[in-house]
Order: C-alpha cells, then structure tokens, then sequence
C-alpha cells in the first residue's frame, strides 16, 4: 500500500513537474537567444542596459508569484477540504489583484522612466538604451503580471499541458518577433521590447478565455468580495516567495554598482552573461518545488500526514538531483556559451572563467532552501518560509556582497552568492525541524485519533 502510495504521488508530482519544467525552459530559451540576438545585433551596451532594467522588470513577474502561488496554495487547500465556493471566490480575488498591479505598473514605468534609468545607475549610451526599451515595453506590463500567475492557476484546473502550450507559443513568438524586430527591420531596444510584450500578450489572453469559458473548478464568479480575508490570506503565504523573486530587483541593483565600481563596463557585461547562464538553473529548481507545492497543500487539507512528508521527499530530491547536474553541466559549457554571447569580447571572457565556478558551488544549498521555504509555504507557515527568503536573497546576500568585497576585491563579487546559500542552509534546516516537522507530527496525531 505505501509503495502503491509513492507511486502515486510520484506520478502527480510528474503530471505537474513536467509541463512547469517545460514552460520554466521555454521562458530561459527565449530569453537566452533574445539576449543572443541583442548581444549580436544591437551591440554588448545594449546587453549591459538590458541587465541593468532587470532589477526593474522583475517587480511584476514578482507579484505575478505572490498572488500566483499564495493564492494556488489557497485554492488548492479550499478544493482538498471540498469548499468549491470559497475557492472560485479566492481566484476571482486574485484576478482582481494582477489587474491593478499590471495597470499601476505599466502607468509608473511608461510616466517615469527616466526617474527609474537614474536609479539604475546608467549613464550616456546605456541610459538612452534602457529609456528606449523601457517606453516601449510599458504598455504591456498587464501580460507579465498576469502570465505566471494564470499559468499556476491552469495547473489545479488540470490543464497544465494548455498552459504550456501557451508558453511555448509565446516563446516561439518571442524568438520570430525578436529576429523579425531586432536583427531584419534594425529596430534595436524598441524592437526586442516590442517583441517581448507581444509574445507575451500571445501567451497570457489564451489561458484568461480558459478560465472564463471552459474551466470547471478555477473560475471567476460574481459578488466574490463580501469577504476579502482570501485576498490577505493568498498575499501573506505568498510573501516569501514574492521576497524571493523581488530580490533581483534589489540584489542585482546592488551586484551591478558593485560591479561597475571594481570591473567597469566589461564587467557588467560578464556578470550579464552569468545571468543569463544560471537562470535556467534557478527557474528549473524553482519549478520543480512548485510542482510539490500543490501535492502538499492538497493533502494537508485532507489530512494526509504521510503523504505531505512523502511529498515533501520527493520534491527535494529531484531538486537536489538536479541542482547537482546543473552544477556540472554550468561548468562543461562555460566557454562555449560565453563566446555564443559575446564573441568580441577576451576580458569579459576572462571574468566568466572566474566567475562560473562559484555559481556552480551555490545550486546544491540553494535547491535545499528553494525547497524548504517552498515547503514551509504549502503548509501555509509563512513566517519560517519568509524568513529563508530574507537570508538569502536580502539580508545576508547583501551583507555578504559587502564584506566580502572588502577583503577580496571584485573576486568577493563571484563568491557571494555561494556563501549566502551555504550559510542559509543552516537556518533552512532548523526551521525545518522546528516547524515543518512538528506539522507532520501534529497531523499525524489529528490523523490517528480521528481513525480511531
């Protein structure tokens, strides 16, 4: 029974690993190969430009996680405990709330960008870059607040495999407006912004209809706010990982000042290039959590202690598993990739030798804590999970940053991130131990007594 248990669980983690692994992939692709084509076609200033905006076009793919998980592991926790009304209520909400923040996002981008380009710290030609893209792509920010969260929402419909079709439509998109946009009609940033909110727009209307016509269980309903503790509840348990996904925008505005202060603008383009290397690393262990995520919230609703555990096991095994394969392969295609992107350039070149090992050395402590703060998420634990959040992608890695910069120049750069996540491995597993464990203890003895 408990083997025939496993595999089942098993299976539901792949029904939903695969298709959000898939739609994690085609979100890098094509990333990467539009970075690709900008590198090549508009020039490494614009590379660096575009590395220098990141920090402000993660802020909606970060609420997009917020209200996308906080409010999957509500709906997903209301279904398990058989309340459909409470849940179509709780998804409405969150429709409501990626709506203002996509159309607050787009106004403050497209009235002050050149307040925002300020404060990235671009000057000259990387700030006539970055204006440029960032008019341009503000009239689509809805879709990229939206998108991620949608697609969340498709996966507890049972439609996940529509989403990814979606997404990889968008991408395909992406890729063929890109080209179309950047390398044949010459338009430069405007033109990979344009292709970019496009795609994007592509991706995100057809899994809205979804839920307006032909879902059965997530859709929106009428008079969904005579109470709006869902709308709180979904924010709150969406917090850590919202901090996670902002911290880009904060980290990155503080890695690139470090990086133009000890290597300049070469330096800035080679760190650009590691981005664009580790994001498939990063977003794959981070999909691969999600696809737990729902599995535990389902069966600590049904109060199913043994499979919350057994779910808990399986997601951090195939994240660790691989975190270790990315490390190796990171570390085999190094060269190769840094000359697809930059054939010009030996110094920046000479930067990734450098700075690739280090970023290997931080995928196997930081699958564990993507995992446990996931985990501790779907649990509805928020305080611990947040907690996580903060050591490693604020409070330490910031703090980090600086000191190690201090005693070991701009090689302290490259070591940052690796140290942040070997330290907050620590935390990670007290808070595991503490929380996380005495849930599945408590359930368990909720479990028994009510069979008995």
């Amino acid at each position: 029974m408990v083997s025939h248990n496993n595999a089942s669980l098993v299976r539901q983690f792949s029904n939903y690993a695969v298709p959000t692994v898939l739609a994690a992939w085609v979100y890098c692709v094509h990333s990467v190969i539009s970075g690709i084509f900008i590198g090549r076609h508009v020039g490494p200033d614009a590379l660096a430009a575009l590395n220098l905006l990141v920090p402000l076009l993660y802020l909606p793919y970060a609420f997009s996680v917020m209200i996308g998980v906080g409010g999957s592991t509500l709906v997903s926790r209301l279904l398990g405990e058989r309340r459909e009304r409470d849940a179509a209520e709780a998804f409405t909400q969150a429709l409501w709330l990626l709506g203002l923040c996509g159309v607050a996002f787009a106004l403050a981008i497209y009235f002050y960008a050149d307040t925002f380009v300020q404060w990235t710290g671009a000057r000259g030609e990387l700030a006539r870059l970055a204006k440029e893209f960032l008019h341009a792509y503000a009239p689509f920010l809805l879709f990229p607040t939206a998108c991620y969260a949608l697609e969340l929402f498709l996966r507890i419909e049972g439609a996940a495999r529509f989403g990814l079709v979606c997404l990889i439509a968008g991408g395909i998109a992406d890729v063929a407006l890109t080209w179309w946009m950047v390398s044949h009609m010459q338009w430069g940033m405007r033109g990979a912004a344009l292709a970019s909110g496009i795609s994007q727009a592509l991706a995100c209307m057809p899994m809205l209809a979804y839920h307006f016509v032909k879902a059965r269980h997530v859709r929106p309903v009428a008079r969904a706010f005579a109470r709006l503790d869902h709308a709180w509840r979904m924010a709150y348990n969406g917090g850590s990982e919202f901090l996670g996904e902002i911290a880009p925008s904060v980290t990155l505005f503080a890695f690139n000042h470090a990086v133009l202060r000890w290597l300049g603008d070469t330096g800035l383009v080679a760190f650009a290039v590691v981005e664009y290397m580790t994001m498939i690393a990063s977003v794959t262990m981070v999909a691969l959590v999600q696809s737990m995520q729902p599995i535990v919230s389902f069966q600590r609703g049904a109060g199913n202690a043994h499979a919350v555990s057994r779910g808990f096991s399986i997601g951090i095994v195939f994240a660790t598993g691989f975190a270790l394969a990315a490390a190796f392969a990171i570390l085999t295609l190094a060269q190769p990739l840094g000359a697809l992107f930059v054939p010009d350039s030996p110094a920046a070149q000479a930067l990734l030798r450098d700075a690739l090992p280090w970023c290997a050395l931080a995928f196997l402590p930081a699958a564990i804590n993507v995992a446990i703060s996931g985990y501790l998420t779907a649990i509805e634990a928020p305080l611990a999970s947040m907690i996580v959040a903060l050591l490693r992608s604020w409070l330490l890695l910031l703090s980090m940053l600086w000191l190690l910069t201090e005693w070991f120049g701009p090689r302290g750069i490259w070591m940052t991130v690796a140290i942040t996540e070997l330290a907050t491995l620590a935390v990670s597993i007290v808070l595991y131990r503490t929380r996380g464990r005495r849930f599945d203890l408590h359930a368990a003895t909720t479990t028994n007594q009510a069979l008995l």
